[in-house]
């Protein structure tokens, strides 16, 4: 497991096998704020260093996301669709599950109230 580390935040990096697939577990740990978005959203392709790009983001302690972190989340779901990837979303709070539906995401991301749940429906 990787850790990313940015001030109010912290990103858990981990590669499981899913249904032969491997896939990133990210879990978000912390706030996307004004302080730390830039250089999150500047560090973010780091994630896909090993060419993997199925992801699952788990957001359950995800307690915040400014417009500078949704369009980090938007931009991680481009780099994963040009590259034939899978991307889906677990656990997420109330004020996510708002903003998240403001995203109007592509219809091919889908939204789980876990990342066990995420885990449990992950396309074959």
């Amino acid at each position: 497991m990787e850790t990313l580390e940015f001030s109010s935040l912290s990103l858990s990096i981990e590669t499981i096998e899913i249904k032969e697939d491997k896939v990133l577990l990210v879990s978000f740990n912390g706030q996307i704020t004004n302080t730390n978005a830039y250089e999150i959203n500047q560090s973010i392709s780091q994630i896909f260093k090993g060419n993997i790009f199925n992801l699952i983001l788990d957001l359950t302690n995800l307690q915040y996301i400014n417009s500078i972190g949704v369009a980090t989340l938007l931009g991680m779901i481009k780099t994963v669709e040009q590259n034939g990837g899978v991307m889906l979303l677990g656990g997420l709070n109330h004020f996510l599950e708002n903003v998240i539906k403001l995203m109007d995401l592509p219809k091919h991301v889908k939204i789980h109230q876990s990342r066990e749940e995420a885990i449990k429906n992950w396309p074959n």
